[in-house]
């Protein structure tokens, strides 16, 4: 697929990873995850699954998600492709935060539609994991999206504290 402002690239799942194809990652952040958290009651309740070396999840942002009149709110398109993204990194063994989110939206996506959202990471340097992501429909790519993620470590739970700042 040609895209407008990201490259496509996808960095391959590394050979010893937990991850297969249609594993569903819904719970890895069951309480906090307002995009996928099961056990958070205010959460869009999405579904991201592994879908050859993409996180992938299919979609239809209700009404309540909707910014102007009966189209989604970007920062609801931007919340969800973080979230992808963020996933995509753990794919790859790495627990991150993000350092840099950049959201291209192409074209307005109405809610009460159905979405495919597709998320990879596409390169690894050191602590620094660059992302791409798409919103799109079998037509039209609607939003597209990179970003930088910062790796956290091996221990990198110690740095999920709201007074840390990370390294």
């Amino acid at each position: 697929m040609e895209y407008k402002y990201i490259s496509g690239i996808s960095l391959p799942l590394p050979s010893k990873t937990v991850w297969e194809e249609g594993m569903l990652l819904q719970d890895i952040y069951p309480d906090s995850s307002f995009v996928s958290g099961s056990k958070n009651p205010q959460s869009m309740r999405m579904k991201p699954i592994v879908k050859n070396n993409f996180v992938y999840a299919n979609y239809i942002f209700e009404d309540r998600f909707a910014g102007g009149p009966g189209l989604v709110h970007g920062g609801i398109l931007s919340a969800a492709l973080d979230d992808l993204m963020g996933y995509a990194t753990v794919l790859h063994n790495r627990m991150c935060v993000t350092a840099n989110l950049e959201v291209n939206f192409i074209t307005p996506v109405p809610v009460e539609q159905e979405y495919e959202l597709f998320a990879w990471v596409k390169d690894i340097d050191g602590k620094k994991i660059s992302t791409e992501s798409v919103i799109r429909t079998e037509e039209n790519i609607h939003v597209e999206s990179r970003a930088l993620f910062i790796d956290l470590g091996e221990n990198a739970f110690k740095h999920f504290a709201p007074e840390k700042n990370y390294p």
